[in-house]
């Protein structure tokens, strides 16, 4: 796996562990992460920050904008930005899943988290 330049990376996990293991494993391979709880405030920290180079988002979370709403609107504003979504259903089961984005099965492990950041960027 080819090492990055450290990203700027917005983590929306409802799951206080997954984000905050999420978390370490991406810092300690240099990253920056935010991390926040809900689509919502995802969407609020990416209108009011256009710096993040990463969106990782799981797809099923309370709040009133889930993963998949939260990665079109996050395109429509910013289309550089790279998105992740993760899910511990099968991608199939999201009929609307939009097209082009990448897409993490939950659960994973460091590997094949450093591994969708790093393709997300190649």
């Amino acid at each position: 796996m080819k090492l990055l330049s450290p990203k700027f990376i917005l983590l929306a996990e409802d799951d206080a562990n997954v984000r905050e293991i999420s978390t370490l494993i991406l810092e300690a391979e240099g990253h920056h992460v935010e991390g926040v709880a809900n689509g919502s405030v995802a969407l609020e920290r990416l209108l009011r920050d256009m710096s993040f180079d990463l969106l990782f988002s799981d797809i099923s979370m309370p709040g009133g904008i889930d993963g998949i709403q939260l990665a079109r609107r996050s395109h429509g504003v910013f289309p550089a930005l790279q998105i992740i979504l993760a899910s511990g259903h099968a991608r199939g089961s999201f009929p609307d899943f939009p097209e082009g984005l990448r897409f993490l099965p939950k659960p994973y492990d460091r590997q094949s988290l450093l591994a969708a950041v790093s393709e997300a960027f190649q």
